[in-house]
């Protein structure tokens, strides 16, 4: 079993050990590596695993070699190091703390306490799902909270960072904990109990360093704040949060799923923010303050030029489909439309076969459209109703796709799609002879 030193001296950030086992995890490669005594936190509770070194003198050389720890995990009351590189059973070793990683995660756990337990207090919110990522967490609320309500809590646990608040632990029996108001009572924060069914608590995190039936209680400004059953790392005051950011919140499962930061975190986001408005300023040529206002102006103007541009591809489809009805070869009185429409694009073919096909048509219509590109072949195929007694589009285009090597797919009336290979004047004229023999028929 292992001493865990992250609660015992959680300021500690090097320790010396005695390796108790080393066995190589054959799905992920890594060495699983035990020791008497750890301050690496393993991945539990919503909060990801210490990360930190291991250095050992093989076969008692002068020169030493480090080993990293990728991860942690806990295994019936142990804590396992996921390791690089093996080490003998009974090597005496130093384990160094990745500090940097502990105070993230140390931030963004109370950062978590604090803006659960306000939101519990003004609004009424329980926590009810804690995520702790790489770059963001996430909390789940059992209740919606509007935009006003998010903002007001926001200022509301920046403030209790500013006031640098006490955050302390206690260690008690689960009788004393059940006649405390607290936020949260969970099992994870519940040392081994041997009688007890279940066998979660033989992996519980705290086991260890926790008496049997223990509960440990984090407290934020001796519960005026906060208080909560929890195993994870906290810091000693609410000021080393240094800043809690929300930067998403949306309406999930009857409740809100909110999205924050803290700390450094919370920094390089605004940061990333600040980079982006400024490039945003410049690119627009405007101030930071009237930047949402050009963005708007633009995007009217896209509108507006996308609209007008829609109407003249209209009126040009209307135009070219005027064109090929003038010169289109009459089968049993439907006009048969096989045209190459170089420059155009996917989108000027579908334009151009609804002008053609179109539900008011006075002339019965087969038309077959082709767009060179730079990788091989738009087409689109349409005919109006009367024709397509006679016709599938959804016939027509496998026998395209056969020709020509081509994807798509349609219904009766309208089929898409795109070939690997350039058409050719002999396609058409397959394809023509094709559609003359059904149409015959």
């Amino acid at each position: 079993m292992t001493e865990l030193l992250y609660y015992s001296t959680p300021i500690i950030t090097e320790c010396g050990a005695t390796v108790l086992s080393c066995e190589k995890d054959e799905r992920s490669g890594a060495y699983k590596i035990i020791l008497d005594r750890t301050m690496i936190y393993p991945e539990g509770g919503g909060q990801p695993a210490d990360r930190g070194s291991i250095v050992f003198r093989p076969d008692n050389s002068a020169a030493e070699q480090t080993v990293r720890i990728s991860d942690a995990h806990t295994e019936n009351g142990s804590v396992v190091h996921f390791c690089d590189a093996e080490i003998p059973v009974g090597t005496i070793v130093r384990v160094i703390l990745d500090v940097d990683t502990r105070l993230d995660h140390a931030q963004q756990h109370t950062g978590e306490h604090i803006v659960s337990g306000l939101a519990n207090k003004l609004f009424g919110a329980v926590n009810v799902g804690f995520h702790m990522a790489a770059d963001y967490c996430t909390i789940d609320f059992d209740i919606p909270l509007e935009q006003a309500q998010l903002e007001e809590l926001e200022r509301a646990a920046n403030a209790a960072v500013r006031a640098n608040l006490s955050v302390h632990t206690e260690v008690t029996t689960p009788e004393d904990a059940s006649t405390r108001t607290l936020r949260k009572k969970s099992d994870k924060a519940v040392g081994n109990d041997k009688n007890k069914k279940s066998d979660k608590p033989q992996n519980n995190i705290c086991e260890p360093v926790l008496p049997a039936k223990a509960v440990r209680i984090v407290y934020i400004d001796n519960g005026k704040i906060d208080s909560c059953t929890c195993c994870g790392t906290h810091l000693a005051a609410t000021g080393g949060v240094g800043t809690i950011l929300f930067t998403d919140a949306q309406h999930y499962k009857g409740g809100t799923r909110l999205w924050f930061v803290c700390g450094g975190r919370a920094t390089a986001a605004v940061r990333t923010v600040q980079n982006i408005v400024s490039a945003l300023a410049k690119q627009y040529s405007t101030s930071r303050e009237e930047l949402p206002a050009a963005i708007r102006k633009q995007a009217d103007e896209l509108a507006s030029s996308k609209s007008e541009l829609r109407e003249k591809s209209r009126r040009l489809a209307s135009a070219e489909s005027v064109s090929l009805l003038s010169t289109a070869e009459r089968i049993k009185g439907i006009a048969v439309v096989c045209s190459v429409m170089d420059g155009s694009t996917a989108n000027d073919l579908k334009l151009t076969a609804d002008e053609l096909c179109k539900k008011d048509s006075t002339v019965p219509c087969v038309s077959l459209l082709f767009a060179p590109n730079a990788g091989g072949t738009d087409y689109c195929m349409a005919c109006t109703e009367d024709a397509a007694i006679k016709l599938s589009m959804r016939e027509l285009c496998t026998a395209v796709n056969c020709i020509m090597n081509g994807k798509g797919g349609g219904n009766q009336l309208l089929a898409r799609g795109k070939t690997t290979r350039t058409v050719q004047k002999s396609d058409c004229d397959m394809l023509r002879s094709y559609i003359e023999k059904v149409l015959r028929s």
